[in-house]
């Protein structure tokens, strides 16, 4: 199906134009020495996953072709969480690889729901073993990209997740169409543009069987109820392409983001005293006539760079933290984190040992 094919070309593209955008004229991303420039596919069996696969097989084998990919190794990590079938998912992998001449590495890591305790630890446990999969993987195998088949569905579910979770403007942009999670190893989403439904009819025209998971449809997963309920009821009571204006609400705030992190970075510049590994000194006269908004960013980007974990600043702490540079002496905030006021001066710093609310 050469609409398919061509909005995979189009996804691949752009994800390249995305990586050397992010990447100064002297940035060296050429592989290191001894690395290829191949691509990793993780690939589950499902529908999405195997799709992607054949187009960039196609792609890749294509006469005169101008694919970027290098060589392809299919990645399959076996939860191990449904049993026979989680194994038979990875056999029929295995032989579909085989059946078209692709090096497949399959990997089984089983996780219980009894270790974990709830299905969102779960999902959370089973992410971060994923990744570590592949990134070793693709490493061990000389990939420079890992190409994973989030479509555009994924993306409106993923807009909606945030939102009922509650979020800020960062958190509308959804999945990233690039992320860097190596050394000149990059994660790349080619089918970000592509529906669902486009993946189904491509795979009918191309005769590929898929797989079908029975836990996409575990209504323990917040996902799942999204995906089967809340969507479904958006589109049949509200409006018939609610993914399509989910879709298009990421895109602007992707491009709102990339302007405040630019005011973001002037601001912190001219605002920052000095830094080290536990400490970072702000000179808070520089913050006084910035909106309030960019001030709460600056915090939140001083939280990044210092890999500070985030996960129990809530609103009510950055708002805490606004409110600092304005008047105030101390406060201590989650993960042994202090921020100190002392006349224009705003210390923020790590205390290792000490209990924080």
């Amino acid at each position: 199906m050469n609409e398919f094919d061509s909005a995979v070309k189009r996804g691949w593209h752009a994800c390249e134009q995305r990586i050397a955008t992010e990447n100064s004229p002297l940035t060296d991303i050429s592989p290191p020495a001894g690395q290829g420039p191949g691509t990793l596919i993780a690939v589950s069996g499902g529908a999405d996953s195997m799709a992607l696969l054949r187009a960039l097989l196609e792609w890749n084998l294509s006469a005169g072709n101008d694919c970027l990919t290098g060589p392809l190794v299919v990645a399959h990590l076996n939860h191990g969480l449904r049993g026979a079938d989680s194994d038979a998912d990875a056999d029929w992998l295995e032989e579909t690889c085989q059946a078209f001449s692709l090096p497949c590495v399959i990997e089984k890591q089983e996780i219980t729901i009894q270790q974990e305790g709830t299905s969102e630890g779960l999902e959370e446990v089973s992410r971060k073993a994923r990744y570590e999969f592949l990134i070793r993987t693709a490493q061990t195998h000389q990939c420079t990209r890992i190409a994973v088949a989030h479509t555009r569905d994924d993306q409106a579910e993923t807009v909606l997740h945030h939102i009922v979770r509650g979020t800020g403007i960062a958190g509308l942009r959804g999945i990233p169409r690039i992320r860097l999670l190596a050394e000149n190893l990059y994660l790349v989403r080619p089918l970000l543009e592509c529906s669902r439904e486009e993946v189904v009819q491509y795979l009918e025209h191309c005769g590929q069987t898929f797989r079908t998971d029975a836990s996409n449809a575990d209504p323990r997963f917040t996902r799942n109820r999204i995906r089967h309920q809340l969507l479904p009821l958006l589109k049949e009571e509200f409006n018939p392409a609610v993914v399509q204006a989910l879709q298009r609400l990421s895109q602007q705030a992707e491009e709102v983001t990339a302007v405040i992190a630019e005011d973001v970075a002037r601001i912190l510049q001219r605002a920052t005293l000095d830094q080290n590994r536990d400490t970072w000194r702000l000179d808070c006269d520089q913050l006084v006539e910035v909106p309030d908004y960019l001030v709460k960013q600056c915090f939140l980007k001083i939280w990044q760079e210092m890999l500070w974990s985030r996960k129990r600043m809530g609103f009510d702490h950055w708002q805490r933290l606004l409110e600092l540079t304005r008047d105030g002496q101390k406060i201590h905030l989650p993960d042994q984190i202090e921020a100190e006021r002392r006349e224009r001066l705003l210390i923020l710093r790590k205390q290792p040992g000490r209990e924080t609310a």
